[in-house]
């Protein structure tokens, strides 16, 4: 099966929305998410999952639950607006720095990948603030988007990422709405600095007719932050394929006659069973990064050692990098089990920042060896099998026939 995935901005995107959607189509049990604040050592926070109607559509909805504060509404304009509502150590009234999400981030019980995905998000969203007010990301304290639930939003939406696995990624244009919002830095038209800053090089799409509010914030910085860390590929309507099943994740705003949703569609891209002849078939999973301050010797040793780990294959290709730079794209073939673990190695024992993989469809003969006599000794062949058996190709293995002439009979 060629999984692909379609994000649906029917009505915008908001990273509550985004994670609901994922629990509606059943990829992710709601009892997962309802876990991750004691994984992040938020006491006294909850999650709440329910099923609501908008627009008498039947969708998911999330929402974020305090002891002190009472429930946190996301997925409305001025949502993001409210601030930590618990004394957690290293936050203070909610100003919240890049380094405060980093160090809870790494204090965290999470996935590796999880962890990986939800720093890359906060990444996004510190730049694009600190772009927007003349500051370096590592100087913004956020206001809006260090609220509880909006970290919550970040670690929710990665979480679900990762537990849908390696798959195509593609996405509707972004829709942020019109009008003007209110936000603690004073009214800003819609989209506000920092959303307009993460939606560049992103497709957007005007607010629906049916949207009659004048003054309507339609996604939130955190929803286009999410999309842009996954690099989707962005497409006008749902690619062709088999759909296997949906889910819609609600807002709380009432849009009318539009359910205020976000949709997500898994479908597989093959329409039809693909004719593969007599030739075996499965799926892998290839791993890329560009490399531009690493040496020779570590990045061949980095090929020899994930081979050994089990990789299916690893190769080095020579590039040239940014500013002209001479680089080399370190590439891996992996299988679908291995390839987080595999993806985790080369993060932790490369110098790359990050890296890129996709799945592939492959077909291959059946590989299979046997023992031959020669003149020098026994040398190992391995030979290709088509699945009714025929043999289409064979060759000697190369440390045999390399041992046979180092040490021949006799």
């Amino acid at each position: 099966m060629s999984l692909a995935v379609y994000l649906d901005s029917v009505s915008g995107v908001a990273g509550d929305m985004f994670a609901a959607s994922f629990v509606d189509a059943r990829v992710v049990a709601a009892s997962e998410l309802e876990g991750l604040p004691s994984l992040l050592g938020l006491a006294g926070v909850e999650i709440k999952v329910s099923t609501v109607l908008r627009a008498n559509v039947q969708a998911t909805h999330i929402r974020v639950v305090s002891g002190r504060e009472g429930a946190c509404e996301p997925g409305s304009p001025g949502a993001e607006e409210i601030h930590l509502p618990l004394p957690i150590e290293g936050f203070a009234g909610g100003h919240v720095s890049l380094g405060d999400i980093r160090r809870l981030l790494a204090g965290a019980k999470l996935d590796e990948p999880v962890r990986i995905l939800a720093g890359r998000i906060f990444e996004l969203l510190a730049q694009a603030e600190g772009a927007s007010h003349g500051y370096a990301a590592d100087q913004v304290a956020f206001h809006e988007i260090g609220s509880v639930d909006s970290i919550l939003d970040v670690v929710m939406a990665s979480y679900c990422v990762n537990k849908l696995g390696a798959c195509r990624r593609y996405a509707s244009p972004v829709r942020p709405g019109r009008g003007f919002v209110k936000m603690a830095h004073g009214t800003f038209p819609i989209p506000p600095p920092a959303s307009l800053r993460l939606l560049e090089g992103m497709p957007v799409a005007p607010t629906p007719s049916a949207v009659l509010r004048e003054n309507v914030e339609l996604s939130t910085p955190t929803g286009i932050a999410i999309l842009k860390a996954l690099e989707p590929q962005f497409v006008k309507e749902l690619p062709p394929g088999m759909v296997q099943t949906h889910g819609l994740g609600a807002g709380t705003m009432d849009l009318g006659a539009l359910p205020n949703v976000f949709r997500i569609v898994l479908f597989d891209e093959a329409q039809a069973p693909v004719p593969v002849g007599p030739y075996d078939r499965d799926q892998v999973v290839e791993i890329t990064c560009n490399v531009d301050d690493d040496t020779g010797e570590h990045l061949a040793w980095m090929v020899a050692k994930l081979l050994e780990r089990g990789a299916l294959d690893a190769w080095l290709t020579p590039l040239t990098g940014k500013k002209g730079r001479p680089a080399t794209c370190l590439s891996v073939l992996a299988t679908q089990e291995d390839w987080v673990a595999t993806a985790d190695w080369i993060m932790v024992n490369g110098t790359t920042f990050g890296l890129r993989y996709r799945p592939w469809d492959r077909l291959k003969l059946i590989p299979q060896f046997e023992s031959r006599e020669t003149p020098r000794g026994p040398v190992t062949y391995k030979l290709g099998a088509t699945k009714d058996g025929r043999i289409l190709k064979e060759k000697p293995e190369f440390e045999d026939v390399k041992a046979s002439w180092e040490n021949p009979r006799g």
